[in-house]
C-alpha cells in the first residue's frame, strides 16, 4: 500500500522519483499544461508530442536501448533550432525593453545620428571577426567528425 501523503506535491515528487530522470519526460508536465485539442488523452503517446524528435529515446525499447548516430545527428539539430529560436526572441525581448526603458526614461535617451555610425562600425568589426571565429570552429567540428569516423571505421 502506497503511503498517504498530507502535501499533493509530496506525492507527486516521490511517483517522479520513482521514475527515471529525462528531460522529455519532465517537461511533459509543462507541457501537458496547455493541452492541444487534436492530441490524444494519452501523454506517454510519443506520436502525439509534434516538437519530440528525440521521442524514441523515452521508449526504453529492450532491443536497441543505445542512440544511434542517426538520431544524435537528428537530435542536435532539432536542439540548435530550438536554441536559435529561443535566442532570437531572447534577443527580441531585451532589445524591446531597452528601448522602452530608453523612451520611456527621465530624461529620454536621445541618440545623435553620429553615435548611430559610429556604433554601425564597430558592429561590422565584430561581426567580421565573429564570422572568422565561426568559420574555425566550423573547420573544426569537420575535422573531429572526420577523424570519429576514421575512428569509427
Amino acid at each position: 500500500m502506497a503511503p498517504q501523503y498530507p502535501n499533493p506535491n509530496l506525492e507527486v515528487l516521490t511517483d517522479l522519483q520513482s521514475q527515471p530522470l529525462s528531460i522529455i519526460r519532465l517537461s511533459e508536465s509543462i507541457s501537458s499544461t496547455t493541452p492541444n485539442p487534436t492530441q490524444t488523452q494519452n501523454d506517454n503517446n510519443p506520436q502525439a508530442r509534434t516538437s519530440d524528435i528525440s521521442a524514441s529515446a523515452i521508449n526504453n525499447d529492450a532491443s536497441d536501448p543505445q542512440p544511434t548516430p542517426t538520431s544524435l545527428a537528428a537530435d542536435l539539430s532539432h536542439y540548435r533550432d530550438l536554441f536559435s529560436k529561443l535566442r532570437f526572441s531572447y534577443l527580441e525581448q531585451v532589445t524591446k525593453e531597452k528601448f522602452l526603458r530608453a523612451i520611456v526614461g527621465d530624461p529620454p535617451l536621445i541618440v545623435e545620428s553620429s553615435e548611430n555610425v559610429e556604433l554601425e562600425k564597430q558592429l561590422g568589426e565584430i561581426k567580421a571577426v565573429l564570422k572568422m571565429q565561426k568559420e574555425d570552429v566550423a573547420r573544426l567540428v569537420a575535422e573531429l567528425e572526420r577523424r570519429g569516423r576514421e575512428l569509427a571505421g
